[in-house]
């Protein structure tokens, strides 16, 4: 994917130009200092949807309920390989934010920058690396890392959702900002930190055979369960419900 290159290449390119930077972040570290107080209890309120306990948590238990499911509730059935397919594709986002997760923590503590709070003592540029201090874990941000590889990664299950999917994560990346957890630099790592690391596991995964199989457009597409799974969700959603006492609709073609 062209947007993963560009990724490593804005990653390769941030912390080097990080002094260029700096005035970048204080005129945004500026502006938010005036908002208005209501705006800050929004972005308090949006910012835990960047917390990775809410995607790990639900992803891991789904997929080991999915995978119990498939080899004994459905084994030897058709719904088997629907499960099957499920589970790997919770496994697979939830391995896109564990993965990005532990490379931003080892990134926070070899960088060691000071965060927002701690402007006025440190400054823009001042970092001390390989610190376990988490007032000096503020480059990358890890709550945007989160967000934006379970948006991508969902994205990547269902491209239609991409769109909304990737809005949502911006909101929870400035929320980082607004609540004086990051500087604008922070977020913007995070964001492209998420992006490589899912399309890698997508590429491992489709090694495997899991979820996903070499083709389609951009050099992936899903396995026959994935691409059925939405199509029959969409009928059922379409699907008109008859009140009782009306007549079934008549149907228009062969029985």
């Amino acid at each position: 994917m062209p947007l993963a290159r560009y990724s490593v290449w804005c990653l390769l390119l941030l912390l080097p130009g990080h002094v260029f930077l700096s005035y970048l972040d204080r005129a945004v570290y500026d502006l938010i200092q005036g908002a208005e107080p209501h705006v800050f209890l929004f972005f308090r309120a949006v910012t835990e949807l960047g917390d990775s306990k809410w995607t790990l948590v639900p992803t891991g238990i789904l997929g080991l309920l999915l995978v119990l499911a498939g080899r004994y509730g459905f084994s030897g059935h058709r719904p088997a390989a629907v499960s099957n397919w499920l589970a790997s594709a919770s496994f697979f986002v939830f391995c896109s934010v564990a993965l990005s997760g532990i490379v931003v923590n080892v990134i926070k503590v070899v960088v060691g920058r000071a965060r927002p709070k701690l402007i006025d003592q440190n400054g823009l540029t001042g970092f001390e690396p390989f610190t376990f201090d988490g007032a000096l874990h503020s480059f990358p941000s890890g709550h945007t890392n989160t967000i934006f590889a379970l948006a991508l990664a969902v994205s990547l299950l269902v491209p239609q959702w991409r769109g909304g999917l990737l809005a949502m994560a911006s909101v929870v990346g400035f929320s980082r900002i607004a609540v004086g957890a990051h500087f604008l630099t922070d977020v913007i790592a995070g964001a492209a930190l998420a992006v490589p690391t899912t399309v890698w596991l997508r590429r491992r995964f489709a090694d495997n055979g899991l979820v996903f199989t070499k083709g389609g457009m951009d050099g992936y597409a899903l396995l026959w369960p994935g691409r059925l799974i939405p199509i029959a969700v969409a009928r059922f959603v379409r699907k008109r419900v008859v009140p009782i006492g009306e007549p079934a609709p008549r149907r228009i073609g062969p029985a």
